[in-house]
């Protein structure tokens, strides 16, 4: 009973909540960013919010590496749960790259323009259009977010690196909607970044991984239902643990760099991993 009140009173206040939020969200695409120039402050506290409604603390593993500051940077993280946004977007400043179908909801595709989205769909044909518009990004000096597995999983595991847009750091070109070149007109490093949860109400994942399931509740297809019991859970610690800059003139081609990126982040997620699949990611007509 008492999870199930937790779960109708965050329920509430998100009720309450989202109106504001959406409308700093306008604000920020309306005035903020194409006034003042700032792609940040908005979404960083839009994120906060989100996060922290749904009782998710984040901490920074301390061997993490400092973010670079002086090149525009692209951030490879793992992707366990629909809450990793929220995580993702707080601990770290860059424009998302996600599925392009939420651009066509009615309200969440607007709003989400307005908080540094990146619309890209998901199969080999369209990765020029989606290169060019995240070559877009980094041509203005903004680093971009991704989760190169293309889907999420149950955490056990870290599923293949996709490396068809890393291909863009190798020479390969971007187009427009009407098809027109886009060229990375800077020099972009790769960051990868593990996102690993460390506790849920209190207790460590070390010898109960089985605690993950809160956080990703990847068994429950019901969207209202994954979000309900997820509120339901009173805390859950997420640990981020971000590597050094690596810098793809140090590597042959994309596949030894995401494949190199993988690695180091499947060592903190899932160290007893001994193989590695490709995720299947959804059909969508």
């Amino acid at each position: 009973m008492r999870r199930q009140l937790r779960a109708a009173r965050r329920a509430l206040l998100g009720l309450v909540t989202f109106p504001l939020l959406a409308s700093a969200v306008i604000l920020q695409g309306a005035i903020v960013g194409p006034i003042f120039r700032n792609k940040t402050a908005i979404p960083n506290m839009v994120y906060n919010t989100m996060r922290k409604l749904i009782g998710i603390k984040i901490e920074f593993n301390e061997a993490s590496a400092k973010f670079e500051k002086d090149k525009p940077t692209w951030f490879v993280a793992n992707h366990m749960s629909m809450a990793d946004p929220f995580v993702a977007g707080s601990a770290l400043n860059g424009n998302f790259v996600g599925k392009g179908e939420l651009l066509k909801w009615p309200v969440i595709g607007q709003l989400a323009l307005a908080m540094k989205f990146i619309g890209v769909r998901r199969s080999r044909e369209h990765n020029p259009e989606s290169i060019g518009k995240i070559a877009k990004s980094f041509n203005k000096g903004e680093n971009v977010i991704m989760f190169p597995e293309g889907t999420t999983n149950d955490g056990s595991r870290v599923d293949r690196f996709r490396a068809g847009l890393i291909s863009m750091l190798y020479g390969e070109k971007g187009v427009d909607k009407k098809g027109r070149e886009i060229k990375l007109e800077k020099d972009v490093v790769v960051q990868p970044v593990a996102i690993r949860v460390k506790e849920v109400e209190g207790r460590s994942t070390e010898n109960a991984p089985e605690l993950r399931a809160y956080y990703s509740r990847f068994d429950e297809d019901n969207m209202i239902k994954r979000i309900w019991n997820r509120m339901a859970t009173k805390t859950m610690t997420i640990e981020v643990t971000v590597f050094p800059a690596m810098h793809p003139a140090d590597y042959k081609d994309q596949f030894e760099l995401i494949n190199a990126a993988h690695k180091k982040v499947q060592q903190v997620v899932a160290p007893d991993q001994t193989d590695v699949q490709a995720g299947a990611i959804p059909y969508v007509a």
